[in-house]
């Protein structure tokens, strides 16, 4: 199942805990990352080709944040497009299989998961969702179709 907690594949760099020994045994996190955008997703996967096991805790909470504009929004999940190409680029030069998309029916139950909360936080909650998929495919493709991409 989705929320499976064993064999989780990503975990974000802010709620990750790893012993340092194994941490530069796999290279630690890749600096040639522009910015905080996929350096942790591309660790994990490193980590995972390594042979090492990841874990999703949910009681193990950090509350972390960012103040966000509707525009500072959109720049932080562009970027994180941008760099999810870089991950696909570098994971590529591996030679590993190919990342799996989700199919549609995530997306889908993504968008009316917040239908289970009141109506007016539903709204808004599912517009910043497909707002933030739409930046994050827009970061993609600019990184895939630039130049220097």
């Amino acid at each position: 199942s989705y929320y499976n907690s064993a064999g989780a594949r990503f975990l974000t760099s802010n709620n990750m805990a790893v012993a340092k020994n194994q941490f530069l045994k796999v290279g630690g996190f890749d600096i040639s990352f522009p910015m905080a955008a996929a350096e942790d997703r591309e660790f994990c996967d490193r980590y995972l080709f390594h042979g090492y096991e990841t874990l999703y805790v949910p009681e193990a909470v950090v509350r972390h944040a960012h103040p966000l504009t509707l525009g500072t929004f959109w720049r932080q999940h562009f970027n994180y497009g941008k760099g999810a190409h870089r991950f696909h680029k570098i994971r590529s030069q591996r030679n590993q299989d190919p990342i799996k998309i989700e199919p549609v029916s995530f997306y889908v139950s993504l968008l009316l998961y917040p239908r289970k909360s009141t109506r007016r936080l539903s709204t808004a909650l599912s517009f910043l969702i497909a707002l933030s998929q739409l930046a994050n495919a827009s970061g993609y493709f600019s990184a895939k179709y630039s130049p220097t991409g």
